[in-house]
């Protein structure tokens, strides 16, 4: 019995699964940001230097105007190194495993972003004010430097704080946006299995078969009709994105094949090989359904003759492995059809959403007719009550 399967093309791409959510600003946009807050940071140290510079350094006092054109330069001069701070801040970001070397190359990209900040300020102040030439300029910037070098420093540091502050928020909306976007598909998914997805055309099924039962076999016709209930109250039973043991879903499949052995007397097998510790197991709510609808769908559905069916589990340390097999009960009962893995790739989608990264699917044909889908998640108690199939049995 094969019960491991390799990678999928959805396992594959699963990193695709988190690309951003929060749409990104343009470059205009972001460059609107950065002036934006630049020019809220100038008139509030403006209005600071205007209002406490006479108490605190009277010979410093400087007018409206004065304070105003000193902040709104040096806030002008922030604004042109600032996307060049925010690339440095992104990439250098201390992390485990490299958070001495990157935090080494931020500090040294800070100081250079200091030192070049320092410089064209005092080159503008030279060229605006004609002075500061020849020795007296060097004099400036090393008495600048003694002066304001820390504040520098440190403004470059509030921006690479401001950059992982944004990103740390956009990755929290991602995550909030994954969680609506993995509810809405669940709910997709439950309401898609109350119209019987089970598909319309199990209902129908179903149904036209209950009329030669009440007249041949009305004791028939009532575990169908109660097992029919069972199916349809299983379905609503579950909130969206829940789990539930697998013995509860082993069920659930035992009632949906037992429907289709009425519905296709003599013409299928089942089997259930599923030892008690993986039967305690956690998976997600309507899980084997879809599966088992494949099998009817892509054999007995397609092929004449008797099909087996077979669900196989076990554990294997912290994953679980489950394994639902079709294939033909006789010799020569291969099916010409094309194998239909449209059931497969829905239940692989919704483990993508669910289990990112960490699981498996492989939907494959036997070769003889038949096909084996296999797939693996993390093995865990569950902790849902079990809900009672009565027509289980």
């Amino acid at each position: 019995m094969s019960l491991t399967p390799t990678p999928s093309p959805g396992e594959r791409g699963a990193a695709s699964l988190w690309t951003p959510l929060t749409p990104t600003p343009s470059a205009k946009g972001r460059g609107v940001a950065v002036l934006s807050l630049w020019t809220g940071a100038a008139l509030f140290i403006a209005t600071q230097r205007y209002l406490r510079g006479p108490s605190l350094e009277p010979r410093l006092a400087l007018s409206w105007g004065g304070a105003l054109a000193a902040s709104g330069v040096t806030a002008a001069i922030w604004a042109l190194l600032t996307p060049a701070c925010l690339r440095a801040a992104r990439r250098w970001r201390p992390r485990r495993g490299a958070f001495a070397r990157h935090l080494a190359m931020l500090a040294a990209t800070g100081a250079a972003a200091s030192l070049l900040h320092l410089l064209i300020t005092t080159a503008f102040w030279s060229v605006v004010g004609a002075a500061g030439r020849g020795p007296d300029f060097l004099g400036t910037v090393l008495a600048t430097l003694a002066f304001g070098g820390a504040a520098r420093f440190a403004t470059f540091f509030a921006i690479a704080g401001v950059a992982w502050g944004v990103d740390d928020f956009r990755a929290y909306r991602d995550t909030e946006l994954r969680a609506s976007e993995l509810e809405r598909e669940l709910v997709g998914a439950q309401l898609e299995t109350l119209k019987l997805r089970l598909q319309p055309g199990f209902l129908f099924d179903t149904l036209s078969t209950l009329l030669p039962l009440i007249r041949s076999d009305p004791a028939a016709a009532a575990r169908t009709v109660v097992r029919l209930g069972d199916i349809l109250r299983l379905a609503l039973h579950h909130e969206a994105g829940g789990c539930v043991p697998l013995r509860e879903e082993l069920a659930a499949a035992r009632t949906y094949l037992a429907l289709e052995e009425t519905r296709l007397p003599g013409r299928l097998e089942v089997s259930v090989d599923v030892p008690p510790e993986a039967a305690d197991a956690s998976v997600p709510a309507l899980l084997l359904l879809p599966l088992c609808e494949g099998a009817i769908a892509n054999g007995p559905g397609r092929r004449p003759g008797r099909s087996r069916v077979a669900i196989r589990a076990r554990t294997d340390g912290d994953v679980l492995r489950l394994e639902v097999d079709e294939s033909a009960a006789e010799p020569g009962g291969a099916a010409g059809a094309a194998f239909d893995e449209s059931y497969a790739r829905r239940t692989r989608e919704r483990l993508e959403l669910l289990y990112p990264g960490a699981h498996g699917l492989v939907a494959s044909p036997d070769g003889r007719g038949g096909h084996r889908i296999a797939l693996w998640l993390p093995h865990a108690p569950a902790t849902a009550p079990t809900l009672s199939i009565r027509g289980a049995a």
